[in-house]
């Protein structure tokens, strides 16, 4: 399933935010979450598991979780760093 940037993403109830990033486990190269970013004020940032993607349609994404449920996911925080020689491998660094 493809997972589009930037598109629209609905809960069951209804518009919810958009898509800003998927995230990607990097030793198999599987996107195993997506971020969604709320459309409205403070315009939080969660992570999404892909299990909860039902449905992505042209520039939307539809989640089978409502508003309120996706306000009880894990918010997204923005970090990067490395642990470690041998976890590296430049085949899944996004460009």
């Amino acid at each position: 399933m493809e997972i589009p940037l930037n598109a629209q993403v609905e809960c069951t109830d209804g518009i919810c935010g958009r898509s800003e990033y998927v995230l990607i486990y990097p030793l198999n190269n599987q996107v195993t979450h997506l971020v969604v970013k709320e459309d409205s004020s403070p315009n939080k940032e969660y992570i999404v598991p892909v299990d909860f993607v039902t449905k992505t349609i042209a520039e939307t994404i539809q989640l089978r979780c409502s508003k309120a449920e996706l306000k009880k996911m894990h918010p997204f925080m923005r970090t990067s760093f490395i642990e470690g020689e041998d976890i590296y491998d430049e085949s899944w660094v996004c460009r």
